[in-house]
């Protein structure tokens, strides 16, 4: 994109549009000027009157820096919001791209003009009132231009903004570099790293060669600086969750907080002597908050790699699944608190942190919260880091996988209840139909007994419920200023079954197992992964060629990462595997190809527990929306949050189901969410839950809405890119009343 491929798409009286976008006018070609755009630049330039806007803007990932998901717009009310219709629609992804991942972003609107991303990570502005495009910045483009060439896939869900005088500053991240645009036209800032970027590859105190890293979260901004998270992978080999802070007008880094502390430093001793040179992850994906007044972020953080087996990992692991108070000037600790010391269950924290004030015997105390995937809320006064609740240690059974050393306890908040089963009984197997209820009966007497936090073993399946969706997940939680805190939340469990590495048939199923079998599962027949339905690779060579394959293995797709770190030996072998399993021949296996940073034992897949019709085996509501008054710790209303269609036309209640993304609350009264797989855009009343109005999406919106008003009118908007398991778009879609 160049000034010269900027067209003027709204003329109406919001003047300092024109006024912004006439830089770049002057550099067009003097045959795409005409008489009346010369006309109406001068009359603009004379007559202007231009009075500051009292417009309502979400100027930020989450609404603002506090991530509180609210907002001030009161024009829609319980008593109107049933009169919702949509204003407008935005396709993002134009004729003959092809759809890419999904589309979770969470859109920035600023003085009339929203920012977003679509499918294939391509940013673009488009008028806020008419969905009308501004511009749009291709990265793989723009790289292709510097002999760079980007993989496929990848998930974004939101941008930063940053604005200094007439200095407007888009940052976004796309896989592993950060980039930085100018707001207006959509064009890299040359001054910003190298030619409009930086690879955030470079910096974490260690090579990582080729171990995927990118942004999927966008970062927080304070003052002149962006402080990131990352995305790494959760098995091996994995990069360092390192939270960094860069420079927004240059893109130096600032400062480096290592969440796998260096020699020397706080935690150190919680880990193995040379763990902060091999251990990955320990990484904040899901976004951060920052206090702008006390000078302090706020960093949630996930499990160390490998997630399920912490045998080269021995210790409490600080700094992962905790969460860390941070001087957003310089990065030195204040405070933490972990969550789960030793993580051996992929429960890290899956949220982002809401920042909010409580009053507790009669005193207003500034707080932060956070929410997880156990179904539990810790909440702390974030100046000094006590719990606004006790928390208590309950005892968890120790580990009897070799060289594994659990965590005797686990961390539980006396407030608020969970707000999912914390334990899955014979009693809590599904009754949707007498069928489901035996089938579901059956394995359940083969497992072992649930006991919340019991780890994994390789001689029998272990129930983890809540499931690694969680509870709670990357949708976070909603505060409004009263310090009630609202939130959607998963009800669903997960078979997991260890496995032997050295009890693989072949090389090849071993490097399966280690690098594929987390979402494809170790039989290669899908399922239920990360929240979404991940394809069966049974019998893929009717589908794909031997190349594709290959291709999709170093590149990716859509959501599948590229495994970049592997040799074209290992790719090949690989797709060999796939390919037909049962009669794979390893025979010209260059056996130097192992890869020594794995461990011995593994685990099926991240599969949520179904029954043969894909129905949950616990019994319901599968998934809730919840109120909570963080001032006392008490529930104000529970409800059940989405359905299947045809479990209502048999005559069932609403049995919530699975959801993705998070609500938004306004001063209206009004929350706002997509998120449920039943693909509907639903408002409740924030008072009583009660549920007000829905819409079915055209695809499903599994993202945060975005909520704002341009010329007093109120709009909330969603990316519906659908996905897991449903019909792909990228479209937005914008509500407002008539």
């Amino acid at each position: 994109m160049t000034p010269a491929d900027l067209t003027l798409t709204d003329t109406d009286n919001r003047s300092w549009k024109f006024l912004d976008y006439l830089p770049n006018l002057i550099h067009l070609k003097i045959n795409r000027i005409t008489p009346l755009i010369l006309s109406s630049a001068l009359l603009l330039l004379i007559g202007c009157n231009h009075e500051p806007s009292t417009d309502i803007d979400w100027s930020s990932y989450l609404g603002d820096k506090a991530s509180s998901q609210y907002s001030e717009v009161n024009q829609i009310t319980p008593e109107n919001v049933d009169q919702l219709e949509i204003a407008w629609t935005y396709n993002a992804r134009k004729e003959g791209e092809q759809t890419g991942g999904l589309m979770e972003c969470n859109p920035l609107i600023i003085d009339g003009v929203l920012y977003g991303t679509n499918s294939r990570l391509i940013a673009f502005a488009i008028n806020a009132a008419t969905g009308e495009e501004l511009w749009r910045f291709s990265h793989s483009a723009y790289l292709k231009d510097f002999g760079i060439e980007t993989t496929s896939g990848g998930v974004n869900r939101g941008l930063v903004f940053w604005s200094d005088a007439s200095d407007r500053r888009i940052l976004f991240g796309v896989q592993s570099r950060l980039f930085a645009l100018d707001a207006q036209t959509g064009t890299p800032i040359q001054s910003f790293g190298t030619d409009g970027f930086i690879n955030l590859k470079l910096g974490l105190g260690r090579d990582i060669g080729k171990s995927r890293y990118s942004s999927n979260t966008p970062g927080v901004v304070f003052g002149d600086l962006i402080i990131m998270g990352s995305s790494v992978p959760e098995n091996l080999p994995a990069a360092p969750g390192h939270i960094r802070a860069f420079n927004i007008r240059t893109g130096e880094q600032v400062w480096r907080f290592n969440t796998i502390p260096h020699p020397g430093e706080f935690g150190y001793e919680t880990w193995p002597e040379d763990a902060y040179q091999r251990i990955g992850g320990a990484n904040v994906w899901t976004g951060m908050a920052v206090d702008e007044e006390r000078g302090l972020v706020y960093c949630p953080t996930g499990s160390a790699s490998y997630d399920f087996y912490g045998a080269n990992r021995l210790g409490a692991n600080l700094f992962a699944n905790s969460l860390i108070c941070l001087d957003a000037r310089t990065g030195k600790r204040v405070w933490h608190y972990q969550t789960v010391p030793h993580d051996i269950l992929d429960y890290d924290l899956p949220s982002p942190p809401n920042l909010f004030t409580v009053t507790q015997d009669g005193k207003e105390i500034p707080a932060v919260s956070v929410l997880t995937k156990q179904g539990f809320v810790f909440s702390f006064n974030r100046v000094t880091g006590e719990p606004l609740f006790p928390i208590e240690d309950v005892p968890v059974p120790p580990s009897t996988m070799p060289g594994e050393d659990a965590w005797p306890v686990r961390k539980r908040p006396t407030k608020p209840a969970p707000y999912t089963r914390e334990q899955f009984t014979i009693d809590d197997v599904t009754d949707i139909s007498p069928e489901s209820q035996a089938q579901i009966l059956a394995r359940y007497k083969t497992v072992r007994p649930h006991i919340p936090f019991q780890p994994l073993t390789e001689k029998q399946d272990t129930i983890v419920h809540p499931g690694m969706l969680g509870g709670a997940e990357w949708g976070g939680g909603a505060a409004d200023p009263n310090g009630v805190l609202y939130f959607n939340s998963n009800d669903l469990p997960a078979i997991i079954t260890v496995i032997d590495l050295e009890n693989t048939t072949s090389q090849a199923q071993s490097i399966f197992t280690q690098n594929c079998a987390l979402c494809h599962g170790a039989d290669l027949n899908g399922g239920n992964a990360f929240g979404q339905e991940i394809p069966s690779l049974v019998g893929v060579s009717e589908r794909l060629e031997f190349n594709d394959i290959m291709t999709v293995i170093k590149q990716g797709r859509n959501t599948m990462p590229a495994f970049q770190h592997m040799s074209s030996d290992l790719v090949y072998q690989l797709a060999k595997y796939v390919m037909d399993p049962e009669n794979y021949d390893e025979s010209d296996f260059d056996q130097k190809e192992e890869n020594t940073d794995t461990l011995r034992y593994m685990h099926t897949g991240n599969n949520l527990w179904n029954d043969s019709q894909g129905y949950p085996a616990i019994k319901p509501p599968w998934g809730t929306l919840n109120a909570i008054d963080m001032n006392t710790g008490e529930y104000l209303w529970k409800k059940t949050f989405g359905e299947y269609p045809e479990l209502i036309e048999k005559g069932l209640p609403p049995t919530g189901r699975k959801n993705l993304g998070g609500p938004i609350v306004t001063a209206g009264g009004v929350l706002f969410i997509g998120a449920s797989l039943d693909g509907y855009m639903r408002a409740y009343d924030m008072k009583t839950g009660e549920e007000l109005w829905r819409d079915l999406l055209p695809f499903g919106g599994f993202a945060t809405p975005s909520t704002y008003t341009v010329d007093g009118k109120q709009y909330v908007v969603i990316a519906a890119g659908g996905g897991r398991g449903t019909p792909t778009s990228d479209l937005y879609v914008a509500y407002a009343l008539p």
